[in-house]
Formats: structure tokens, C-alpha cells, sequence
């Protein structure tokens, strides 16, 4: 069985707590010395789930045709390189620019060719942020390609980034000492405070379903197939019978939703691109994630069992919801076929049917599931709050060590979570709770879903505190944000609780980018138009660089006022009022 190492734990989990030589019990009393056999043994890994790190367990490029090369193991995604006659096309650039270097450079013991351009499969960071380890020549940069939907895509990812990062970061098991895997690659390289972005925004748009292009002298057909984005595309080579799929198959069950937080999955829509993918009959399946697939006829069963699997899902669900069920009673009787069951492309080592049954549920009914008793229920602390009232402490907790001593983890993670909300820090309760946790998360065949119960799990005992990385990832991101990204941003970091009277408007004048935006504020909101305001009531005049060392903390308002840096026509002390107005990085 997989068992995590702890000669190197405080190195990798920031907020160690320091030991006091006091005896611990509880699954994380062995990080500050005690117990450790304990944690061992708990922290366990389902089989499957550790066998399937041979998918990508070493950084390896793999020749898949003539001229077609993929970059495996060295981050979360594949990397793809396409040679033509005097120039590559690089599709998918990874998650940061230190793993795209060394894609780079293995890439370069192949050919010295120059990049002719790069092509965006969808907006995720693990296939977008690596980019300008790709950009050898500043001066004469690739031509980026991505769906005209991608730049939308990324302000929608911008606008919740601390909550997306937060639960990203715990579904990769990036905080994790040693993750046995992320279920569709090895790590996540990105997201610890180490890595360093490369993303490079895309300047080339495709619209339609099949594009037609030559890219490097090389013919291709740029394929719309949304699937896990909206603004999925795929790549058709037909000299080599090679069909790019991108995230809409990988050698797990699909993602159908994403416990780190995403909009629901339109899965008809996704089946429909797995469809388009069986028409072009590939002899080659490259994926962005696991290894290339070669055979029309093995290709094609992947396929089939791929798509049937979802529409089965989907079908299935909506079935249930119009007989009245419970989104979670239809969650735990939906099952796919023994036939999809043991599909080795659909073992859940990524996605699982049980979260894909409650996205189907949410796309067509929303969050309400119909029981009038849901329509506006206690809250956590106020439903915690009664429990305590109704029954005790002490019955809680007792009732909680009984079901944990039946292996019943559920419902003792409920139980000791009522005492830890009213009492948090409280000792036994934080015991019992890290056991369920760690129990919970060791039986997982989903990487995601070990990941998120052992990384909340760390957090519990003080052990991973992703606030420090979170702040540095925020301000490496402010840097290479286009300015119009941080005024949507602004937007909802807004403080109607300080400054709901507020009634005021701030005309920008960006002197280096010569970009115009309004921020006009009012009811309680925060509104951004571009172009010029005839009648704010403050006019800033800036650079792009100091208004984002601004929104980074990196720089005071008033001390690039006083320096110069900053005009301010309407009083210095206004603007500072009308800034402090928005929540600052923490």
C-alpha cells in the first residue's frame, strides 16, 4: 500500500506547528512526533489508483508519428510538437514556465526548428501557463491560437481566483508531502509559490466548427469539440491520421465536474464531440493527458465506451429527477453498466459518477432540489449551533467515537464537525475529525478526491497554509493580467458594507497603453466602462506597471502619488478613500 513519507514534511507544508514535547493522539499526532505508525498506516492508497502512475510515471517524449511528438510526465498535461518542413507548432504549453523549459529543451534534442506557432486546446492553467518557455524570440513571437471564447474563459477564472486556487490546490494534493498522483498526470507543477506563470494571451481566434489551416507549412483542421470547456478545440492532422483530442478523452473517467469549482458541464454537448472525434476515424489519439493511443479499431471502442458512458450518466439522472428523487439518492443509484464499469478509460481515477450525476442535476434544476424543507435552510453554524443545544457536547462526541469505531467516517466527520464549528480547536473533536478524513481520503480511488479529504485534512491540524502561496501566485498573475482583467476583477471585491453610501466615479488614464477605463460607483456596486469619462470626478493618470503594484501591495497609493508616479486630479485622499473601498490582498 501507498504510504506518505515524512523525513521532508516540513519543507513542503508551510505552518508546521512547532513541537512542545506534550503527547498527541489522533492520525496527525505523528507529525509533531508522535504516532507515526499511525499516520502511516492510515494514509493509505487505493491499488489501482497507485498502479496507474505507470501511465506517466517519468518524463518521456514519445514519437507518435512522423513529425508528431509528445511530452508526457513532466507536469500535469502533455505537451504536443508537430515538425514541419522548417518550422514546429507546439500544442499545449503545460502549467508553468520551468516545466515548459524542460519540455523545451527535450523537444530540442529533436529538432532546432523555430516555434511557427502555439496552439491553446482550452484555457486551463495546465495547458496555458507555460507559454513563454516556448517563446524563444521575444522580437518575432509565435502566433498563439486558442477558440475566440478562451479570453472570456480566463476573466471568469480571474474573477474567483482565491476560491478556485484554494480548492484547486487541495484537489491536486499539491500541499500534499507525497501525492501518489492527480489522476491524469503525475502533479500539479504550479501553485506552490515555486512556479513561475508564462502565461502569453492568445492573439490568433478561431470561431467555427472545423477551421482549416497550415500552420508550419503543416495542413490542419482546428475541431470546436467542447466538452470539459466550452472552448475546447481539437486538432486534426490528416497527413498522419492523428486526431488531437485535448481533455475530451484521457485514459480516466472524464471530469464531468470538477470538485475545485467549475461551471456545470454540458454533457450532451460533450457527447456530441466525442461523435465528431469518431467521425475523422483517427489512426492516432493524442491526448492531452495519458499516453497516445494507435489503432482505428482500439481507438474507436475508447471512443464508443467514452461517449456512452456520459449520455448513460446523463440519461439516466434526468430519468431520476422526473420521478421527484433527491439529487443524493439519485447520486447513489445511478451506476454505469458493468460493460463501461470495467472500461479500462473509465476507471475513476479523475472523475466519478457520483459528483458527474450532481452536475447533470444542477444544469437542469439549479441549486434547489425541490424539498420545500432546503428552500432556505439553517446555516452551518446555526444548524451546529442547535445540535449542540439539542443534544451536548459530550453526546456529540460520543456518538461521533462510536461511529468511527464502525468505520461509519461519514457520519462522524458530521458529528465532530457540529463541535469543531462551535468550539473550534477543540481536541478530541479535531482528533476524531482528522481520522475521518484521513479514512475518507485513503479509500478514494479518485485522485481528486484523495487529494481534497488528506490536503483538508492537513489543514485541520495546521499543517498547509496555502495563503502564502496564494498571495505570491496573485501577484505574479497581477503582473501579466491585461489592465481590463483587474478592473473586472475589482468589480467583486467591492465593500458595499464600508462604502454602500458611496456615490462617485474615477476616470484611469493608462499613459503607457494609452487604455481609457471608468470606475464608477454606486448602489452598493462597483461599475467598469472603457473609454473616455467626460465627468468623473477624479481623473488618475498612471502606468499599467504602478497601478498593478498598486493592486498587488507591492505600493501605496499615496507613495506613488508622492513620487510622482501617479497624477491625481480630484484630491490624493479621495483616491485613497475611493481604493480603500475594495478588499487588498491578505
Amino acid at each position: 500500500m501507498y504510504s506518505f513519507k515524512l523525513n521532508n514534511f516540513r519543507t513542503i507544508c508551510p505552518g508546521h506547528p512547532q513541537e512542545n514535547g506534550r503527547t498527541a493522539s489522533g492520525i496527525f499526532g505523528a507529525f509533531v512526533g508522535v504516532n507515526r505508525e499511525r499516520i502511516l498506516r492510515l494514509a493509505s492508497a487505493d491499488q489501482h489508483l497507485t498502479n496507474h502512475t505507470a501511465e506517466f510515471a517519468r518524463p518521456e517524449i514519445l514519437q507518435v508519428s512522423d513529425g508528431l511528438y509528445m511530452a508526457i510526465g513532466y507536469a500535469l498535461a502533455n505537451s504536443i510538437m508537430i515538425e514541419g518542413k522548417d518550422e514546429i507548432v507546439i500544442v499545449d504549453v503545460t502549467e508553468s514556465y520551468e516545466t515548459g523549459l524542460a519540455i523545451m529543451s527535450a523537444f530540442r534534442n529533436i529538432t532546432k526548428k523555430p516555434v511557427a506557432a502555439i496552439v491553446y486546446t482550452h484555457n486551463h492553467a495546465d495547458h496555458t501557463y507555460g507559454a513563454k518557455a516556448f517563446i524563444e524570440n521575444d522580437q518575432n513571437p509565435p502566433d498563439i491560437w486558442a477558440h475566440e471564447s478562451t479570453n472570456r474563459e480566463f476573466i471568469r477564472t480571474f474573477t474567483a481566483n482565491a476560491a478556485g486556487y484554494r480548492r484547486a490546490m487541495r484537489q491536486f494534493g499539491v500541499f500534499l508531502p507525497n501525492s501518489v498522483n492527480s489522476g491524469i498526470g503525475k502533479m500539479l507543477k504550479y501553485g506552490d509559490g515555486k512556479a513561475t506563470i508564462g502565461l502569453v494571451f492568445p492573439n490568433k481566434f478561431v470561431n467555427q466548427k472545423v477551421t482549416n489551416l497550415t500552420l508550419a507549412g503543416i495542413e490542419m483542421s482546428i475541431v470546436h469539440i467542447p466538452g470539459e470547456t466550452d472552448d475546447q478545440i481539437g486538432v486534426w492532422l490528416p497527413k498522419q491520421e492523428a486526431f488531437l483530442c485535448a481533455d475530451d478523452v484521457y485514459k480516466a473517467f472524464p471530469n464531468l465536474y470538477a470538485i475545485r469549482g467549475t461551471p456545470d458541464r454540458n454533457l450532451l454537448q460533450w457527447v456530441e464531440s466525442i461523435d465528431t472525434i469518431i467521425e475523422y476515424s483517427p489512426q492516432h489519439l493524442v491526448p492531452s493527458h495519458t499516453r497516445p493511443v494507435e489503432g482505428k479499431s482500439k481507438i474507436q471502442d475508447i471512443l464508443t465506451a467514452y461517449r456512452d458512458a456520459i449520455q448513460y450518466i446523463h440519461d439516466q439522472t434526468v430519468r431520476y429527477i422526473n420521478q421527484g428523487m433527491d439529487v443524493i439518492d439519485i447520486a447513489k443509484k445511478v451506476v454505469l453498466p458493468e460493460s463501461l464499469r470495467t472500461h479500462p478509460y473509465l476507471q475513476e481515477f479523475y472523475g466519478t459518477t457520483e459528483w458527474s450525476v450532481k452536475t447533470v442535476f444542477t444544469s437542469y434544476l439549479g441549486w434547489f432540489n425541490g424539498d420545500a424543507v432546503d428552500l432556505s435552510p439553517l446555516s452551518k453554524m446555526e444548524r451546529a449551533d442547535r445540535m449542540v443545544k439539542l443534544v451536548g457536547v459530550s453526546k456529540l462526541l460520543e456518538q461521533a467515537r462510536e461511529a468511527l469505531r464502525a468505520k461509519d467516517f461519514q457520519w462522524a466527520l458530521e458529528l465532530s464537525s457540529y463541535v469543531l464549528i462551535m468550539n473550534p480547536g477543540h481536541r478530541e473533536a479535531t482528533e476524531i475529525k482528522l481520522d475521518c478524513l484521513t479514512s475518507l481520503g485513503s479509500r478514494q480511488k479518485s485522485a481528486n478526491g484523495r487529494n481534497y479529504y488528506l490536503t483538508s485534512a492537513f489543514e485541520l491540524a495546521g499543517l498547509v497554509d496555502s495563503s502564502i502561496s496564494l498571495k505570491k501566485n496573485r501577484e505574479n498573475g497581477i503582473k501579466i493580467l491585461p489592465i481590463e482583467y483587474i478592473f473586472k476583477a475589482l468589480q467583486v471585491r467591492f465593500k458595499p458594507e464600508d462604502c454602500g453610501q458611496v456615490t462617485t466615479s474615477v476616470y484611469f488614464v493608462f499613459q503607457d497603453s494609452n487604455i481609457h477605463i471608468s470606475l464608477i460607483i454606486r448602489n452598493g456596486i462597483a461599475i467598469v466602462k472603457h473609454g473616455e469619462c467626460l465627468h468623473c470626478d477624479l481623473v488618475v493618470t498612471t502606468t499599467e506597471t504602478v497601478f498593478k503594484d498598486m493592486i498587488g501591495s507591492r505600493i501605496k497609493a499615496i507613495t506613488a502619488y508622492g513620487s510622482g508616479e501617479i497624477e491625481i486630479q480630484g484630491g490624493a485622499m479621495n483616491f485613497r478613500n475611493i481604493m480603500s473601498c475594495f478588499e487588498r490582498n491578505k
